[in-house]
């Protein structure tokens, strides 16, 4: 019968105990495997990131082409400098019916009661 204790009169380490103390008995599998995933990850991050990039460049050439074709059909149907002309625009609303709101109701619909008498008189 072979005795289980080795030369230096100690009997080896329980693997149980190894484990919880912390190391593996196979550490170094154990390490290189998860070197081995880390590596893996560190790449599939990589290329995340570089897909990432990538959508974010085409998202702006989408935007900056969708930007040039609008200020270029605000050309063709207002002319030269249409955001000046579409502020005028714009105001000249603003304006008409800040008067409109002033007036008061009741002459309002007087001259539209003249309106609607002076169309059936017709």
């Amino acid at each position: 019968m072979q005795s289980s204790i080795n030369r230096d009169g100690f009997l080896p380490p329980d693997p149980d105990e190894l484990i919880e103390e912390g190391e593996l008995p196979f550490a170094d599998a154990a390490r290189d495997k998860a070197d081995t995933s880390l590596t893996a990850l560190q790449r599939e991050v990589r290329l995340l990131s570089a897909r990432i990039d990538m959508l974010r460049l085409d998202a702006e050439a989408a935007l900056k082409a969708k930007a040039t074709s609008i200020d270029a059909n605000a050309h063709v149907q207002l002319g030269d400098y249409p955001w000046l002309k579409l502020a005028a625009a714009t105001s000249a609303a603003f304006v008409v019916a800040r008067i409109v709101r002033s007036l008061p109701f009741h002459v309002l619909f007087a001259g539209f009661a003249g309106h609607l008498t002076e169309t059936r008189r017709r």
